[in-house]
């Protein structure tokens, strides 16, 4: 029973790390450096006369801290960077255990009265904690946080989650506060893994150094990356090997003559060469079976119809950024610009390359800090730069460039990852968690604000469908709607119509026509002249990072300086591009 209940300890910490690693996509390597807080912090305070459970509970908020710490030092840190990092703390733990006997009880370790007892005078109750109570315990703990993951997946955390284990970037320019995401799963990890040491601890009376070298958080990575991505059966599973690898290597052991312990460290590697070489196929063989299920039915969206040109309306100011610098070494990128964007307009921002569009928008989204000017949205200042998230809440939204997806997420669950940006409710993963009517109705809203989204570009009828079953022009469209869906009224798209078609073309500007009707501000950069004439309202000419005109379309058409900039071509935005002639 000893033995069963150290294994579901170590089960409960198999979890904790599947949060940041499993579910946010974070190569994290220094789980038993939180299990030993644990395991030492609870036996250390216990030592001096501190209640077991107090001395348990204070343990796991020290670790629990210590892991929210360290999800800011690593917040620049990714991919091998971040598991090296880990790695490090793993065994700077180790050491510390082994230089200073004060800590750890030297290679004695620490030895704590077996079976421990529960006291409370007040209530004259006395819990002896026998392995079946510790069995017991873990059990529920590892019971309730399946059950947690489980339900996580469908509701907002499990969207956040995806999309920090897909593209953190893309998260970010769709108002997913990442950094704060990926701290409080470290801090729930490191929580969970020094409950699970202190618990070990309890149940066994003693530990000592050895107990948590670098291995163990070997062994845990492992067990998490065996169960696959994102699936609350995985631990279990992970766990299960791990069980049986003392027994594994004491018959290598014995049958090659070698230390036992050398041989566990072997397994364990092979185990983990087995998991990075399967984890792709297996997963894949999952994805497919799983796709076969039926999905959930999304609610009827709203019908929007194209609105007629003539039904513009141009109203409040929604952004304006004023005498904005922007430098990169000697290149002057900005050079004092101004520019703004109404709700119910088209603004598009032209010119030639290296002019500065693309770097107005990222000062505009707030993912480039300027060396000078200021930018306001709806006449208030502009959250300070650094991240797009911010800038999200408060009303501007951008798409990437470059065509970007959400890993395979189907595309309603892209779109639906960038509605959770209106959902303003405090404590909503925990509701979700409770199916309260509150998460319930936020739901509803959010499935309601993707069907519309998706049904404003087009793509109502292509929820369920994979990215990668979208055409270039569709997955194009699909920015736009995770875009919208956000529901901030100012949408900065850059250069939305690249590899599009003549046809595709038209349907995007009735795509932008209709985002104007509906009140939302659209700031557009596009190389397109033919496009812009047909959708903007006004046109913002750049050039070496210097406003050159500001109008009409048809009154900078004849602006002679725009003029002198695309070549002196007197037919400027009057017949199709290149581009459009060639393309089919």
């Amino acid at each position: 029973m000893r033995t069963f209940a150290t294994d579901l300890y170590l089960l409960v910490a198999a979890y904790g790390l599947a949060l940041p690693v499993s579910y946010a996509g974070l190569p994290v390597l220094g789980q038993g450096a939180f299990v030993a807080v644990g395991a030492f912090g609870t036996l250390l305070l216990a030592a001096h006369g501190t209640p077991l459970l107090v001395a348990v509970a204070v343990a796991v908020a020290v670790a629990a801290m210590a892991g929210y710490l360290a999800g800011f030092a690593g917040a620049r840190l990714s991919g091998a960077s971040l598991a090296l990092a880990t790695w490090g703390l793993a065994w700077l733990a180790y050491a510390v255990l082994v230089q200073f006997p004060a800590v750890s009880g030297g290679s004695q370790g620490l030895v704590h009265r077996t079976p421990a007892q529960l006291v409370s005078p007040s209530l004259g109750l006395v819990v002896t904690l026998q392995p079946w109570v510790h069995a017991l315990f873990a059990g529920v703990v590892a019971v309730l946080l399946a059950a947690m993951l489980w339900r996580a997946t469908s509701g907002p955390w499990g969207l956040d989650w995806s999309a920090l284990r897909t593209g953190p970037a893309l998260a970010d320019s769709l108002g997913v506060p990442v950094q704060r995401r990926r701290r409080s799963l470290l801090s729930a990890s490191a929580g969970l893994g020094a409950l699970a040491g202190a618990g070990t601890a309890v149940l066994v009376g003693v530990v000592s150094p050895t107990d948590f070298s670098p291995l163990l958080s070997l062994q845990l990575f492992v067990a998490v990356l065996v169960g696959g991505t994102a699936s609350w059966w995985g631990p279990p599973v992970g766990v299960g090997l791990l069980a049986a690898l003392p027994s594994a290597s004491d018959g290598i052991s014995s049958a090659l003559n070698v230390d036992p312990l050398r041989a566990r460290a072997v397994l364990t590697a092979a185990l983990l060469v087995a998991a990075l070489t399967l984890r792709r196929p297996v997963g894949e063989v999952v994805r497919r079976l799983l796709a076969r299920l039926p999905a959930r039915p999304m609610d009827e969206p709203p019908t929007v119809s194209a609105p007629d040109r003539s039904s513009r309306r141009v109203s409040s100011p929604l952004l304006r950024m004023s005498g904005v610098q922007v430098s990169y070494d000697a290149v002057r990128a900005l050079d004092g610009v101004d520019v703004d964007l109404s709700s119910g307009e088209v603004h598009a921002l032209v010119g030639p390359n290296g002019s500065g569009k693309s770097t107005a928008l990222r000062v505009l989204a707030g993912v480039v800090a300027p060396d000078a000017g200021v930018v306001e949205i709806a006449t208030h200042p502009a959250p300070r730069p650094g991240a797009a998230a911010p800038r999200v809440r408060a009303g501007v939204v951008r798409t990437l460039q470059r065509t970007a997806t959400l890993g395979a997420l189907p595309t309603g669950v892209q779109v639906a990852v960038g509605a959770r940006a209106q959902e303003n409710i405090a404590f909503l993963g925990v509701r979700h968690l409770l199916a309260t009517p509150v998460s319930r109705a936020a739901a509803v809203a959010r499935r309601q604000a993707t069907a519309g989204a998706l049904d404003l570009v087009g793509l109502g009828d292509r929820a369920s469908v994979e990215v990668a079953r979208l055409d270039s022009s569709e997955q194009r469209l699909l920015q736009i709607a995770r875009a919208i869906a956000t529901g901030a009224p100012a949408v900065l798209l850059d250069e939305p119509a690249a590899g599009m078609s003549r046809r595709q073309r038209d349907n995007l500007v009735r795509v932008l026509r209709r985002l104007a009707a509906a009140g939302h501000g659209v700031l557009l950069v596009e190389h397109d002249m033919g496009l812009v004439g047909r959708a903007a309202d006004r046109v913002t000419v750049l050039a070496e990072g210097r406003v050159l005109a500001t109008g009409r379309p048809s009154d900078v058409r004849q602006d002679p300086a725009v003029r002198r900039v695309y070549f002196g071509d007197p037919d400027l935005g009057s017949r199709p591009t290149a581009e459009e002639q060639t393309t089919t």
